[in-house]
C-alpha cells in the first residue's frame, strides 16, 4: 500500500477513481487495525529481528474432563461400534452414539440436513437404518421409517432420473 501511495505522489498520471476509492478503503482499515494493536506494532518496530523470538514454555495442564461413564447395561443399546471394533464420529469430532433416549434429536439432525449442499444422503440412510434398529418404542419406528422413506426419495432427486431397484426394494 505505501509503495503505491508513494507511486502515486511521484508518477504524473492518475489512477482512475474506482482505484483511488478502493486504495482510500484500504488505507482507512489498516488505520482502523492498526490502532488495535499499535503496541505490537510498537514493539516490532523497535526490534524487528527478534520480535518473534521467544523463549517456548510447555505449561503441561492436567486433563480436565468428566468421569468416565459406566458401561451401558443390556437393557441400554448403544450401537457406535460395529463390527470391526470402529467407533461412528459425526461432525464435531465427537462419537456418534445412537440410543432409543437420542434417536428424536439424530431426526431432526437430519431432518434439517436435508437439501442443503454436500449433503452425503447416503450416509444420512445408513444413521437412520441404525436408528431404526435401536427403536424401542412404535412412535420411533415409525418416526424414523417416515423419514427414512422420504430421505430415500431425495437420493433421486432430479429429472429423468429414477430410483435404483435396491433403493425401492429397501
Amino acid at each position: 500500500m505505501l509503495e503505491t501511495i508513494e507511486k502515486q505522489k511521484v508518477s504524473p498520471k492518475k489512477m482512475n477513481a474506482i482505484n483511488t476509492r478502493g486504495l482510500n478503503a484500504v488505507r482507512q482499515r489498516i488505520r482502523k487495525n492498526n490502532k488495535d494493536y499499535a503496541k505490537d506494532i510498537d514493539l516490532y518496530r523497535e526490534d524487528k529481528e527478534g520480535f518473534m523470538h521467544e523463549e517456548i514454555v510447555e505449561v503441561v495442564r492436567p486433563p480436565i474432563g468428566r468421569l468416565p461413564r459406566p458401561p451401558p447395561s443390556n437393557g441400554e443399546a448403544i450401537l457406535g461400534a460395529d463390527d470391526e471394533g470402529f467407533t461412528m464420529v459425526g461432525a464435531g469430532g465427537k462419537a456418534m452414539q445412537y440410543t432409543p433416549e437420542s434417536i428424536l434429536k439424530h431426526l431432526r439432525t437430519i431432518v434439517e440436513a436435508r437439501g442443503r449442499k454436500n449433503t452425503d444422503r447416503l450416509e444420512q440412510i445408513r444413521v437412520m437404518e441404525r436408528l431404526r434398529d435401536v427403536a424401542v418404542n412404535d412412535y420411533q419406528k415409525i418416526r424414523v421409517l417416515l423419514t427414512l422413506i422420504s430421505t430415500r426419495f431425495d437420493l433421486t432427486s432430479g429429472t429423468g432420473s429414477q430410483m435404483s431397484q435396491e433403493q425401492w426394494k429397501l
